[in-house]
Formats: structure tokens, sequence, C-alpha cells
């Protein structure tokens, strides 16, 4: 726990996609003003794709970048278990440097793509801090997402009026698609991956195809995006990836 005399502050900045110029003036503030800088990655032996899209706003000489492993375990108690393993390495390291200031004062600044409340790991580990840190004060910029820059790259309206809008993972199941599509007027599928094949050829069967738009890896240097996604049928998509689909 973080000792009532010390006053520590996390803040999750969400980077956006990918883009540095599509990071907030707040998120640049956040950044700046950390003591330390928790860089999040997936595996050990790769980098943090959200410290690169933050190192221009980085100064090594005065702030500590610190690197977090987060496996994407399915297994339920294995991921609670990464995840309080994540909350403790963070609480303990902010704790450790209050301690050693006369103000006790300590700022940290959490890094991730996207925005921190959408489909992020961050909701969880927020959980955890808030369970095991109560006094630690924590605060969320939000981020561009990558729907929103994929859009603007090509020009397509979200929604006009009251269109309906639904913003959700790759559906399992080609029925779960096709109920979607008749209920909102835009669907937008994340983390598409695998399932591309099968939601082309949903999409294909309803005459949609010329109606979606494919992007991956938005605002980053390999990013794509395709209108003919007819083209795509055989293709591994990432799981940075995503489709728009306007009737």
């Amino acid at each position: 726990m973080i000792p009532e005399r010390t006053h520590s502050q996390l803040v999750a900045v969400g980077l956006g996609p990918g883009d540095p110029e599509l990071v907030t003036m707040k998120g640049v503030r956040a950044i700046e003003a950390a003591d330390l800088i928790f860089a999040p990655r997936s595996r050990t032996d790769e980098a943090s794709r959200a410290l690169r899209i933050a190192q221009p706003w980085i100064n090594p000489q005065r702030q500590q970048v610190i690197p977090l492993t987060i496996p994407m375990h399915k297994d339920p108690a294995q991921a609670a278990a990464a995840y309080r393993s994540i909350a403790d390495e963070i609480g303990s390291r902010l704790s450790a440097l209050a301690a050693q200031r006369p103000q006790g004062v300590a700022r940290g600044a959490y890094l991730l793509l996207g925005d921190p409340l959408l489909y992020g790991t961050f909701t969880t580990l927020r959980a955890e801090l808030a369970a095991h840190y109560p006094s630690l004060v924590v605060g969320i910029v939000p981020g561009v997402t990558s729907f929103a820059a994929a859009a603007a790259q090509v020009g397509l309206p979200l929604s006009t009026g009251n269109d309906r809008i639904a913003i959700l993972p790759a559906p399992a199941t080609a029925n779960e698609l096709r109920t979607l599509l008749a209920q909102f007027e835009t669907v937008i599928l994340m983390k598409v991956g695998s399932k591309l094949p099968q939601i082309i050829a949903t999409l294909d069967e309803l005459h949609l195809l010329e109606n979606a738009v494919y992007a991956e890896h938005i605002g980053m240097p390999e990013e794509r995006i395709v209108r003919d996604i007819g083209s795509l049928r055989d293709y591994q998509a990432p799981y940075l990836s995503l489709l728009i689909v306007r009737r």
C-alpha cells in the first residue's frame, strides 16, 4: 500500500492509434510532467509501440522508463495474477519514489494505444490499482480512436442525423454480423484478425462489399487502408485491424 504521507499520481495517457501528431496536448503535458513512464508491451522481446509514439516528449535524463509486459492470458486466473503483479509494480515504484521526496509526491504516466477506456487492458489494471492502492490518484487522458482516424483518412462519415453506430469486436458468427448490419447504419468491427475472410463472405452475401473499409496499424509506418475489401479474401489480418461498414 502507498503510505498516507505520500501522494502519488498516475495518469493513463491515450496516445491515439499511432501517429504522434494525434496525441492530445493534455496527453503531452501528462507525459512531460511524469517522473516515471510506464510502457506496456505484450512480450518481453518486443518494443513498446506506445513508447515509440511518446518518445518525442520523454526526457531520459529526468524521467525513468519502466517497461511492463502484459501477457494476453485467456485463463481468467492467470490474467488476474498478471494484472495484480503489474499493479504492484506501478504502485510500489511510485510509492518508493514518493517516500524519497520531501513533499512526498511522485507522478507516473501509463502509456497506451488508442483510448484507455475502449477495449484496452487499462480497465482491468485500474480496478487492481483501486483495490490495492486506494490512495493512488488515477487520472485518464482520452485518445483518438483508430476507427475515427481511419474514417478521417478516407473521408467516411461515421454517422449523420440519428444514425446508430455499433462498435464491438468482430463477431464470432455470420448470423451475429447479419443482425448487427440490420440494426445499425454503421458497424465498426475491432480486432478483425482471423475473422476477416468470414466477414468478407457475409458482406458479399449482403451486397455490402462496396460499403466497407478495412484498416490496419492506423497512424503507424505500416498503416494500410483498403477500400476494395474483396481483394482481402485470403489475407491474414493482424490483431490491430478494423473494418467499418456503412449502410
